[in-house]
């Protein structure tokens, strides 16, 4: 019976590389993933199985899996869902006038854009306190993530910018921070074509 902790390593490990780019586009090679985790194919075409579910990785038949490199139509589809999902996390907020958790730490200092990013769409969804609508938010940080890594090449000002979106969360002013997010995800999506060619250049370096 294969080792459920084993799956569930090995889901861990290659969405990690996956969301970072550290894997190439391309087909996988599941048995040459297995020997690199030291374990059997078992738990690793579990963890590609549950990548697929989640859009990071494709099945194509006769070809196996491989990594997902998204359209300028997909990364549309995920920026605009991604604001649509912050704004009502934050309608959530207003309405609830106190926040479910507080954030966890001083944004901004990794220094690293799409760490912060990121940490900031975990906060905000955190704070409105409905498990479902985190769950969803998490999920597009995971899918948008390489795609946040190559925003600072098209928007020089992707780190102050962050770093305003922080201060406006800090400081509670709710109303401008959505103002700033829908101007922020529109940008992105008025430059998708650009952003699917870095993104899939990116991809394919790993």
């Amino acid at each position: 019976m294969p080792d459920p902790s084993a799956a569930e390593r090995a889901y861990q490990r290659l969405k990690d590389d996956i969301v970072k780019g550290a894997l190439p586009a391309g087909p996988l090679d599941v048995r040459a993933i297995g020997d690199r985790l030291r374990m059997s194919v078992t738990p690793v075409r579990e963890a590609l199985a549950r990548l697929s579910s989640e859009r990071l990785v494709n099945l194509a038949p006769h070809h196996g899996y491989a990594v997902t490199t998204p359209s300028a139509q997909r990364l549309e589809s995920l920026y605009d869902l991604a604001g649509l999902l912050i704004d009502a996390c934050l309608e959530r907020i207003k309405i609830a006038s106190t926040p479910k958790s507080a954030p966890s730490r001083d944004f901004a200092t990794y220094g690293i854009y799409p760490d912060d990013v990121t940490t900031l769409m975990r906060e905000i969804a955190m704070a409105q306190g409905n498990g479902e609508l985190t769950d969803q938010v998490a999920a597009l940080n995971d899918r948008l993530f390489v795609a946040r890594r190559c925003e600072p090449k098209l928007f020089p000002g992707a780190d102050q910018e962050a770093e305003a979106l922080a201060v406006l969360f800090r400081t509670r002013d709710i109303s401008g921070l959505q103002l700033l997010l829908r101007t922020h995800h529109r940008l992105r999506i008025e430059r998708v074509d650009a952003l699917a060619r870095l993104v899939a250049e990116t991809i394919s370096q790993g």
